[in-house]
This record gives C-alpha cells, structure tokens and sequence, in this order.
C-alpha cells in the first residue's frame, strides 16, 4: 500500500514502505464507503515487526542485507498465504470485491519471472485495453489454479483456497491486485494532489496537517495489524472517521502554521544570520554547513510566524513566553548531566549530542503540539540566540560575547 521531485528507491528503503502509504490513502479517498483497501507484507517483515523492530529500521536494513530470500516467489508461503486471506475475506462476504483494492508489498526486488510482478505488467500493459486485460487475467487465473494443485505440502491448505475459489470471483480479485516492490517510482506531488481534491479539502483547510494525520493513521493501524499477524485492512468508513476528527481538532485549534514551502528564505537572510550567536552556538559544536543553513531557515521561518501569530492576535507574547520556559526546562533535563559529567576531550560531541537529543522535544504551543519542524528547532535557535541556553557545556561564555552585525 499505501516533494515535489520523483523519488526513486532502488535500495529497499524506508521509501517503499512510504510509497505505498500514499498510495493506499489515495484509493481510500476515492472508495465507495463500504470498501476495504487490504496491504499484505511479505514474512521477514511480518517476524520482524513481532520481535518490535520499528518498521523504519526494517526498511532501511535491507540496505545491507545479505540475504538472497527474495519473497512472493510462485511457490512461496507468504504469496499463498495472502491470495488465501483475500479470497477468503471476499468469499465470507467480509468485503466488497467491487470496492476493494489488495496490494502486496515488499522492500526487496522482485524478478520479473515471479508470477507476483507478471500480475502487476499485465495490469499496466492492458490498463486501457479492457478485452486484452481480461484475456490476460484469465490466463493468470488458470496459470494460478495449475500452480496451486502442485505447491508443497506446507503451502496446499493455502493453494487449496484457491483451487475452490470459483475461476469469475478469482479473477476480479486478480483485477484488484497491485505490487509493490522497491523498483516503484513514485511522485508525492501527484499523489497528494489526489488525496486533496478527492477529500473536498478547502483552501482554508491546511492540507498538509489532515494529510500527516491521516498518514500516521494509516501506517499505524497497518504495522499494528502485521504485528498482531492479522491481515492488513483499513475501510473507507475507518479512514473517514479519522478524516472526520481531523476537521473537528482544527477547528477547535488556535493556530496553524504555514507550511515550508510558503515561507521561502533568501540568500540575502541566510547571509544576514551568519553572525548571528545561535550559528556560533552550531559552530562550537561541530556542527556542517548544511546544519547551519537548516537551521538559518528554521530561525527565519519560525520568526517570520511568531510575528504573523502577534500581529494576527493568535498566540499572545504570554502564550509563547510559556513555550520557551518549557523548551528551556526540557534542554536542562538533558544538559545538566551531559555537561556535569563531559570529560575535556568530549565538549564538542557531548554538546553535538545535546543539540540533536533537544530538537526531538517539540513542545506544547497554546496546548498544542506544533506541526511544521521549523516551530520548535527555530524557537531553541531563539533561545540560543539570546544565549538563554546553548549546547557546548562551555556555551555561557557567550553570555559576555557582543554579536557580529
């Protein structure tokens, strides 16, 4: 299942996993309200989400896997397994095929000879040839049938679902087939064009706040139901319902903020911030380039809000003042013993390690947990700014220092 560049993953990462979220979302906003999306992972990563890796670790591990396991293979437990659940779920009338949408996904490779990816050409090859697709899945329905009645003996109580199942009802289910594995390309973009314009979401909605939101419900209710072993399903009433309490909690929200893209920052600012103390701050502990300018934007987009947020009466300066006192004593939690204890030779990774170890915390802005990064990274290089905390365990020398114009 399931940046406005095209992402490709061609290493197994977390990507694929990511894609098929987007995906799913998208079939979820377009379903009839009756309809399941059903997402199946092959086994490794099914065990592996029950001994508790977190799936982004699984992901990103197969970067480095030595295992030639390819899964989905034509005579493998988890590809009959999954027909199995999908067959049986429609035949106990548990879903609507008409409506529904099964997608495997795997964070390897597959052949182009697996039956699984030969499922996936013909749908796009025939996408737009009705006659040729149907004539395509027919085969596949025998080729599957033929397959079934010769797979070992561990795997024939699964095949034999499929021998039963009645050769139509099997080949709408093949119809509603899609694979995902990680050659996929994919475009974020276009994918969350879709999602908004199928939700009706208005321009006075931010999008991308119900969209993270339904994002992390998506991928959480799915790794909950591999983890617990029981097939992936997400209904169309379920993912509305979330939509639902989406709209309910921003309206009762105070704020919102502006996403990254409507709040562009100019070499000319980036320039301006460099004498700035809160870059020294980044200097002293090490920290590259790129962090420096991350953070410049950071700085810049979240003062560029907390004005807007004054001007328009949102947040009151009381209501910030708040926040950062809660910033401030959250850095001290993890400060005060890293620097107690640094030995003299560590102040630098020490104080890198503080920096990184405090951004995790956002914070609670007018009782609410900001969305966009920028909020909270740019109110500690505030802070940091006005030296009323730092991240070398020598910072406060900088108490002392007049800054560079």
């Amino acid at each position: 299942m399931n940046n406005t560049s095209n992402l490709h993953s061609a290493d197994g990462s977390i990507l694929g996993f990511l894609y098929q979220i987007e995906r799913a979302m998208m079939w979820l906003s377009s379903s009839d309200l009756d309809a399941y999306v059903g997402v199946e992972v092959d086994d490794d990563i099914t065990v592996k989400l029950i001994n508790g890796e977190d799936i982004k670790n699984i992901y990103e591990q197969a970067k480095h896997s030595q295992t030639s396991r390819i899964p989905y293979s034509d005579r493998s437990v988890d590809l009959w397994k999954t027909l199995s659940i999908w067959i049986e779920a429609v035949t106990a009338k548990k879903i609507n095929i008409e409506h529904s949408i099964f997608s495997l996904l795997t964070n390897k490779s597959l052949p182009k000879s697996r039956l699984a990816i030969r499922i996936k050409n013909e749908m796009l090859a025939n996408e737009n040839n009705v006659k040729s697709k149907n004539e395509s899945i027919s085969k596949l329905a025998v080729e599957l049938k033929d397959i079934a009645s010769k797979l070992p003996k561990t795997v024939k109580p699964y095949g034999q679902v499929v021998i039963d199942c009645p050769t139509d009802l099997l080949i709408k289910i093949i119809d509603k087939i899609t694979v995902l594995d990680n050659n996929y390309s994919h475009i974020t973009k276009d994918i969350k064009t879709a999602i908004r314009n199928n939700l009706s979401i208005s321009e006075d909605i931010p999008f991308d706040y119900i969209y993270q939101g339904l994002f992390g419900f998506v991928s959480d209710s799915l790794i909950m139901s591999w983890r617990n072993r029981e097939p992936g399903w997400i209904s169309v009433r379920a993912f509305n319902q979330q939509y639902t309490q989406l709209l309910t909690e921003f309206k009762r929200k105070s704020f919102f903020e502006r996403t990254v893209d409507s709040l562009p920052v100019e070499p000319a600012e980036i320039a301006r911030n460099r004498g700035k103390l809160y870059v020294e701050q980044l200097k002293k502990i090490g920290c590259s380039e790129n962090e420096v300018i991350e953070a410049i934007h950071d700085f810049v987009r979240a003062a560029s809000e907390r004005s807007r947020f004054a001007q328009d009466g949102e947040i009151s300066k009381k209501k910030f003042d708040l926040y950062f006192e809660d910033l401030i004593n959250h850095w001290t939690s993890i400060s005060r013993p890293k620097f107690r204890f640094a030995k003299a030779d560590e102040l630098i990774q020490v104080g890198y390690e503080v920096y990184y170890s405090s951004l995790l915390y956002k914070g609670k802005l007018n009782n609410y947990e900001p969305e966009q990064g920028y909020t909270h990274k740019g109110s500690y290089h505030f802070l940091a700014d006005q030296v009323r905390l730092g991240w070398h365990p020598e910072w406060e020398v900088l108490k002392e220092k007049p800054e560079k114009k």
